[in-house]
């Protein structure tokens, strides 16, 4: 079952590409994406795949749905059904590359989740740059072509960064392969000033696509100039994987480095997640307004995985799959907006609840659930990253709590700027039977989510369990304890470790 997340969305896209009118490839893409949820609803039980992929250098086609890489592929299968099914209609220039498109950045980023070999998740992160730039290049705005390479250059230096560390990391370890059980028994051992050199290269790739100030600036460009139908931003705001990179490998494979650099990178997570939520509150364009709250969340992701304790860890990822809900929801609603009035800048807004009250009410659930409310999303996430964040750092964690009451600020104006006052452009028109259909199930996720943690955080402690023993455990306990009559190559050593990295 598990590969299977992966071939569906490949195979819905190869369809959709193929000459066929308009709606057969809108049913084929919706099919898909709905296929795809329904199998990623059985990762939890599926059982890992795993096969040498290049023997020259060890190289393992291994993907394994275990802990939060089943939670994240589920909530970004489901966020891409109402997705595509809204991208089928509003998309009107060449609607089946979109479609294709979309479902490729689904496979890629399961894959990115779901790889436990590290070269393996390389690929993954590199080829899921490719939709997002094309869907920006080709349907962007006016100024689609400088948003582009800005983006382009903030990523690919990143994870050029990221290859130059990946191919130093087995040499320098004596690793037996790349997988993630082989790294785990020898990389912890490695000296502090080795590790934080790695640390360093795979720190600065993950930073850009979580992204950290001052990385983040490519982000509101990036969303200001897609496709103002808002199917694109969703996308991205599926991509906003540098937390999970920090989460699954740069933290449990360097844990020395990890703890020493942890104040630094909390640090510039707090100050990103206030700077960017003060930010948004004087924005007047919509999608920058949305972007920076998403920035802002990222910084409490952050917050949360640079914490190192298990509750910011399990919080942090929790508050990554509630955003992919949450934020993309709210740009879903930002190109409805739009389609009525023709422009993103809030003073073209203002009394449309009187008009349409049904989007005003569903708008505002949403909202709510992005800015953290309790028993709505974000809210889980939120306060398990907060709170992680204080067992390490009392202060950093009060001063990130900051964004919170910013949240408060910049959704609260933002719901009374669109909805509450005159109607002074005139009125528009309620929801329609398309929009119901792409807004509901994100209303229902937004309230799964807040209500019902406990089922998610269940399989994500699961691997937060293992990054906090690598982060705890003292040197001497890592390496396995040997017959000094024995020797063993890295190999050897590797087959004597448990999955996890565990003795």
């Amino acid at each position: 079952m598990t590969p299977i997340v992966l071939v569906i969305p490949l195979l819905a896209a190869f369809m959709v590409m193929m000459p066929s009118p308009t709606r057969v490839k809108a049913t084929l893409a919706l099919a898909g994406a709905v296929l795809t949820f329904i199998a990623a609803l059985f990762l939890p039980t599926s059982a890992p795949v795993e096969m040498l992929w290049l023997p020259g250098i060890e190289v393992y086609f291994l993907l394994d749905p275990s802990g939060a890489a089943s939670v994240l592929v589920a909530v970004a299968a489901f966020v891409m059904i109402p997705t595509l099914l809204y991208a089928s209609n509003r998309v009107t220039e060449h609607p089946g590359a979109m479609l294709a498109l979309l479902l490729a950045m689904q496979a890629g980023l399961n894959g990115v989740f779901l790889a436990k070999d590290l070269v393996l998740f390389y690929i993954f992160w590199e080829v899921t740059l490719i939709p997002s730039l094309l869907m920006l290049g080709v349907w962007g705005g006016k100024a689609r072509r400088q948003t582009t390479v800005k983006y382009l250059l903030y990523a690919v230096t990143g994870s050029f960064l990221m290859l130059v560390a990946i191919l130093a990391l087995r040499p320098l370890s004596g690793a037996a392969s790349y997988r993630i059980d082989d790294l785990l028994a020898v990389t912890p051992l490695l000296d502090l000033q080795v590790q934080l050199w790695l640390f360093t290269g795979f720190a600065l790739a993950f930073a850009v696509k979580l992204p950290l100030w001052p990385l983040h600036s490519w982000l509101p460009d990036f969303h200001e100039q897609n496709h103002p139908s808002g199917v694109a931003d969703v996308a991205g705001t599926l991509y906003k994987v540098g937390g999970w990179g920090f989460f699954a490998w740069a933290l449990p494979l360097f844990p020395d480095a990890a703890r020493a650099a942890s104040p630094v990178l909390m640090g510039f997570a707090a100050f990103t997640a206030v700077y960017a939520a003060m930010i948004a509150i004087s924005q007047t364009h919509l999608k920058r307004l949305l972007a920076y709250a998403s920035l802002s969340h990222m910084g409490v992701v952050g917050v949360g995985v640079f914490g190192l304790h298990i509750a910011g860890l399990s919080g942090a990822m929790y508050l990554l799959a509630a955003q992919m809900v949450t934020t993309g929801g709210l740009f879903l609603i930002s190109g409805m907006l739009y389609e009525r009035r023709g422009s993103f800048e809030l003073d073209r807004f203002g009394g449309l609840a009187k008009s349409a009250p049904t989007l005003a009410a569903i708008t505002l659930i949403i909202l709510f659930g992005s800015i953290g409310v309790p028993g709505l999303a974000n809210f889980p996430g939120e306060f398990m990253s907060l709170l992680g964040a204080f067992q390490t750092s009392a202060w950093l964690g009060g001063f990130a709590t900051l964004a919170v009451i910013a949240a408060g600020i910049y959704g609260v104006n933002l719901y009374q700027r669109l909805y509450q006052g005159k109607a002074e452009h005139g009125a528009v028109a309620d929801v329609g039977r398309l929009e119901l259909l792409v807004l509901i199930p994100l209303l229902a996720a937004t309230i799964w989510l807040g209500v019902f943690p406990n089922p998610q955080l269940r399989a994500i402690e699961v691997q937060s369990e293992i990054a906090q023993n690598q982060l705890t455990r003292p040197v001497a306990e890592r390496a396995p304890v040997l017959d000094p009559a024995t020797t063993l190559n890295p190999s050897e050593l590797s087959a004597t470790v448990r999955p996890g990295g565990q003795p």
